[in-house]
């Protein structure tokens, strides 16, 4: 292990941002804040509707449910706690999973302080928030987003458990494995990834590893029960889902094709950590020039105790390297997004780069390039999303004029019923849409199916009525359930809506069928409760 960096008595007395404190908390809190800010705002001002996942999200926060049809609901419940305080604003799904997002790099940060400087483990920390999975697709409240944070904080906690035989590691690695569990089932990969590290690294001969084991487990089995339980009962659920995702592959020759998309697409979203860290190696070796090779200070993995850089290196590298080996095997095709918490450690790798000496020098010249990476990314995202896609006429979720859609389909309730519309019967985006910017009274029936809207209470939808949508646009069609056509044909008022989908002189129409499915005697007599 490291030795801890010496401070000298000007450090400690350091300003409260001074990267040369000997305690950069308000720094990284700062950082963390800006990254926040930046995403959120950006695509919170640039955006008319959110991305397809944030608004699946939205309606599903509708319920606390043990699962969704799709998906394990730690997300789900998650978003239903901040849309209960701040409604459902386009802009509150883009922060949830910048949320997600800022906090998983606070815990990298915090495993990196584990195994060098703060300074050193902030430098890491800062590299990892430009990859991709970070920024752009950061802002996508999906289930992939929403792991990180709890697959950051089980590595965390399980570097702990391990260097230290904590028991309150065990425990908190229990919840963290937990959480991860209940968003998304991936998290088995990582778990592997724990299992054949303790394997390799002789622990599993360790009494002290067992009881830590047996520890974790009880937790994640008490916190992971009734959603399993829950999981049992559902004839078609996300089990289901799952599978059909990962549909075998033809030939192993197109596995191999769709092995190489896979790693190329993630290739192209780390870009940008493999170029800060060549900038600045580039930057900070100049001082480096005039100095003898012999007397250059050696690269920070040198000065990381051996234990510490097979972690980072096996860790960081088994969840890739397993989820390749797997589906080349069984020709399982790969979705570029499954990898987004794959490289919560790859800042780290690039102290195998950069040289040790002026902590604070190479700091500085990362939050430069950092900052600038992140302001131009976050600007030029919301601008090439939301004005310049406008101007020029490109239907996209994000030019969705979700807000005009929903007054004018509102309004056609509103002149045909006198009582307040509730329930929306529509697909996930389009009923969505529709919902949210009415208010939080409205809940979407997804697809006319009940089993997908768990939350809607099916004495009350058959007799008190509901509104029908279809999104009949030429331009990027949803899928239309037979179960919502089967509901248009029992409406008794109907009509097309033309809305302009760009401000765009003659561009694209948003084309929406509407019908309304009047309330029949003794609606008010039903409770709401499922």
């Amino acid at each position: 292990m490291m030795p801890t960096q010496a401070v000298s008595s000007s450090n400690k007395n350091s300003g409260l941002f001074s990267l040369n404190s000997s305690n950069l908390v308000p720094l990284v809190i700062v950082l963390l804040l800006l990254h926040l800010a930046l995403w959120s705002i950006f695509t919170g001002i640039s955006h008319r509707a959110p991305d397809w996942d944030n608004m699946e999200e939205l309606v599903w926060a509708s319920g606390l449910e043990w699962g969704y049809y799709k998906h394990p609901p730690m997300p789900s419940w998650i978003l239903y706690g901040l849309v209960s305080i701040f409604g459902r604003p386009v802009w509150l799904t883009f922060f949830t999973g910048q949320l997600s997002v800022i906090l998983t790099l606070w815990l990298v940060w915090k495993l990196g302080c584990e195994m060098t400087t703060q300074s050193r483990a902030l430098v890491a920390t800062l590299l990892v928030s430009v990859v991709a999975y970070f920024t752009v697709r950061g802002v996508m409240n999906n289930h992939n987003t929403m792991q990180l944070w709890s697959v950051a904080g089980a590595i965390w906690m399980f570097y702990r458990a391990t260097r230290y035989d904590s028991m309150r590691a065990w425990a908190a690695l229990g919840f963290f494995c937990a959480c991860a569990f209940l968003t998304k089932y991936s998290a088995l990969i990582q778990f592997a990834a724990f299992f054949l590290y303790l394997l390799l690294t002789g622990r599993l001969l360790r009494a002290k590893t067992w009881q830590g084991i047996v520890l974790a487990t009880i937790i994640l089995l008490a916190m992971v029960t009734p959603h399993l339980l829950w999981l049992k009962q559902q004839a078609a659920g996300p089990i289901a889902y799952a599978s059909s995702e990962m549909e075998q592959q033809a030939t192993y020759w197109l596995e191999i094709q769709d092995l190489f998309s896979f790693l190329l697409t993630n290739l192209g979203r780390i870009a940008l950590l493999i170029l800060a860290v060549v900038i600045i190696a580039i930057w900070a070796g100049r001082q480096y020039k005039l100095t003898p090779k012999s007397a250059r200070p050696a690269k920070i993995a040198s000065e990381l105790a051996a234990s510490d850089r097979f972690f980072l290196l096996f860790i960081g590298l088994a969840p890739l390297g397993l989820t390749l080996l797997i589906a080349g095997a069984f020709k399982i095709p790969l979705a570029a997004h499954w990898a987004t918490t794959f490289f919560v450690l790859f800042g780290f790798f690039s102290f195998w780069f950069f040289r040790a000496g002026n902590d604070a020098a190479l700091l500085r010249k990362t939050i430069i390039v950092v900052i600038i990476f992140q302001v131009l990314g976050a600007a030029g995202y919301g601008l090439a999303r939301g004005p310049l896609a406008d101007k020029s006429g490109r239907a996209s979720r994000a030019t969705f004029p979700g807000a005009e859609v929903s007054r004018q389909v509102h309004a056609q309730w509103q002149a045909h019923m006198q009582t307040p519309l509730t329930l929306v019967a529509s697909d996930t985006w389009l009923g969505g849409n529709i919902a949210t910017h009415i208010g939080p009274q409205v809940q979407v029936f997804i697809d006319g199916d009940f089993h997908k809207a768990p939350w809607v209470n099916q004495e009350k939808a058959e007799k008190c009525g509901m509104l029908v949508a279809i999104n009949r646009s030429e331009v990027n069609p949803d899928e239309i359930g037979i179960d919502v056509i089967a509901l248009m044909a029992q409406s008794t008022e109907h009509g097309t809506l033309e809305i302009p989908w760009t401000k765009k002189a003659g561009g694209p129409m948003v084309v929406v069928e509407w019908g309304i499915i009047p309330p029949q005697a003794g609606c008010k007599d039903i409770k709401d409760a499922k």
